[in-house]
């Protein structure tokens, strides 16, 4: 097998199987996705990164901005930013909090993770003020982009190509000799 290169270093136990090996052993087969298709999934990205970027310099532009809080007996006892920035009253144990994206797919990440720790009630406008202000008056709103205004996408994603990428994958079978099982 050749060297698997990264920048972090783990030891490995055990066996360790090349994809090639694998294809063999389970008289699998490997094949190459076709061009149109990866061509589609390729613009499908660049577009998801282009409304991902959007909506990342929307929450820059408004740090402050609150994109939710989650409350319980009228307290505000967690709450999320645009920028993905989270506050809680409280401690939580084992609590760990993503740190990949950035933006508003930070927040909503977040916000997940937060429900499933803190139980309340989310609240996505009239925000209450939090523990020692009177009122929420200088809690400003979402700054989220409205959705009419990001970048388009028009390609299809991975889970809308499964028929041709199953059809594709059925020909190489066909073509290394390969039979399918059938289910059942």
């Amino acid at each position: 097998m050749s060297r698997i290169e990264g920048s972090a270093s783990f030891k490995i136990q055990g066996p360790v199987t090349s994809i090639g090996q694998l294809v063999e052993q389970k008289k699998m087969v490997a094949f190459k996705l076709p061009e149109h298709l990866q061509a589609e999934l390729a613009q499908h990205d660049q577009q998801m990164e282009a409304r991902q970027q959007a909506n990342q310099a929307a929450a820059a532009a408004n740090p402050d901005r609150v994109f939710a809080q989650i409350v319980k007996n009228g307290q505000v006892v967690a709450m999320v930013y645009d920028s993905g920035s989270a506050y809680t009253q409280q401690n939580v144990p084992g609590l760990k909090l993503t740190e990949d994206f950035a933006g508003q797919s930070l927040a909503d990440r977040r916000l997940a993770e937060l429900m499933r720790a803190v139980p309340g009630t989310v609240i996505y406008d009239n925000f209450l003020p939090l523990p020692g202000q009177t009122s929420a008056t200088d809690i400003t709103s979402s700054s989220k982009v409205d959705q009419s205004l990001l970048p388009k996408v028009t390609a299809r994603g991975l889970s809308d190509m499964v028929d041709e990428i199953n059809a594709a994958r059925d020909a190489a079978m066909l073509a290394a000799g390969i039979t399918q099982k059938k289910a059942g």
